[in-house]
């Protein structure tokens, strides 16, 4: 039971409502100072993060021991992409360069997240989306920020002519020796149309993802259409996870993408994806839309009282460009985080998600 006099007691459902300014007939807001999820992150914390023997975290220049990362960890964000380009119609005129294309800001940027306490950046780039190797490198480089690279395939309106033209198995060994070349750390974002339930060759180009990590044990996110229009399927991620199990892949070694922005405020579909062994990806925090952060937090607060933390990742989706309330790649620790705080989330759970659950995705015991 809470001591509503102590001054290190959590909010009052009452107050959490307040904070977060929701209107009436929302949920209460649960609280936290004796959770479930509290007490095992707290657990988690005093015990320590165990991981198999020979396990790393493969970034662009070295292969790093996951206990060497101790500070926030951001598993899905973009330090290089051309999104018009991928996303313009033939004929069109070209657009204005993206952020990403600025190296300097990029550059920039990722300073003021280290001084945020992040120490490490997945990048969730790959060919299709004209993600350009050199610059991560660059970035890395110039600012000591280790960066994961990833690979894989983004959707079937950018898929390379050889989805088509190959086997699943082909393109899994294909996908697997540019792991291995290029040291990408990650397969990923791997994701489907908007339009409706993923295609047959969306299908097939999950398979051969799944079949690539089969081969290397590289970890899996996904990019889900949440929010994006009124024919994605409410269960796209879970059927994501059918899509990649049904080729070998473990539930624990997944992310489902996006599910931040599934309209889903008792959050149903998501405890469905953790009770499966999955993460859910909470990728677009922090002022990204469609869905505003402060339903995200109520969802996360129901996700939370089913016991759930131990399968959240928190990151942004950023393509670079400052915003009004942070710049890029601060978004997670300056922008979200504090409201996460303020319905009274503690921080040994916050650093359980950004360090531990971040770790545990990462971390792999390569395959020759």
């Amino acid at each position: 039971m809470i001591d509503r006099t102590s001054p290190r007691r959590g909010l009052t459902r009452r107050e959490a409502l307040a904070i977060l300014g929701a209107g009436a007939g929302l949920a209460l807001v649960p609280e936290f100072e004796g959770s479930a999820a509290a007490l095992a992150a707290q657990r988690g914390r005093a015990a320590g993060v165990s991981f198999p023997k020979g396990a790393i975290i493969r970034t662009l220049f070295k292969d790093v021991p996951p206990e060497q990362l101790t500070g926030t960890i951001l598993f899905h964000e973009h330090l290089s992409i051309d999104l018009p380009a991928f996303g313009r119609p033939a004929g069109a005129p070209p657009p204005p360069p993206p952020p990403t294309s600025n190296v300097q800001l990029i550059i920039d940027e990722v300073k003021a997240a280290q001084a945020d306490g992040v120490v490490c950046i997945v990048d969730g780039g790959h060919a299709d989306m004209k993600r350009k190797l050199e610059n991560l490198k660059e970035i890395s480089t110039r600012t000591g920020m280790p960066v994961v690279a990833s690979g894989g395939y983004y959707m079937e309106r950018v898929y390379p002519p050889e989805v088509a033209a190959k086997s699943e198995d082909q393109l899994a060994a294909d996908l697997a020796q540019e792991a291995i070349a290029n040291r990408f750390g990650a397969f990923g974002e791997i994701g489907e149309n908007p339009d409706g339930p993923m295609s047959a060759l969306e299908q097939k180009a999950f398979r051969a993802v799944g079949k690539a990590h089969v081969r290397t044990n590289l970890p899996i996110f996904t990019h889900n259409a949440y929010g994006t229009g009124p024919n994605v399927p409410k269960d796209a991620g879970l059927h994501q996870l059918d899509v990649l199990e049904s080729v070998g892949v473990k539930p624990e070694r997944i992310v489902i993408g996006h599910s931040c922005c599934l309209d889903d405020p008792s959050a149903e579909v998501l405890k469905a994806i953790a009770k499966r062994g999955a993460f859910v990806g909470f990728d677009r925090v922090g002022g990204m839309r469609p869905v505003p952060d402060e339903q995200k937090v109520r969802t996360l607060l129901a996700f939370f009282d089913a016991g759930y933390a131990n399968h959240l990742l928190l990151s942004s989706d950023s393509t670079g460009g400052p915003t009004p309330d942070a710049p890029a790649y601060k978004r997670t620790t300056s922008v979200f985080l504090p409201l996460l705080r303020q319905a009274g989330v503690k921080d040994e759970t916050i650093r359980a998600i950004l360090v531990d659950n971040s770790r545990r995705f990462l971390a792999f015991v390569p395959k020759s």
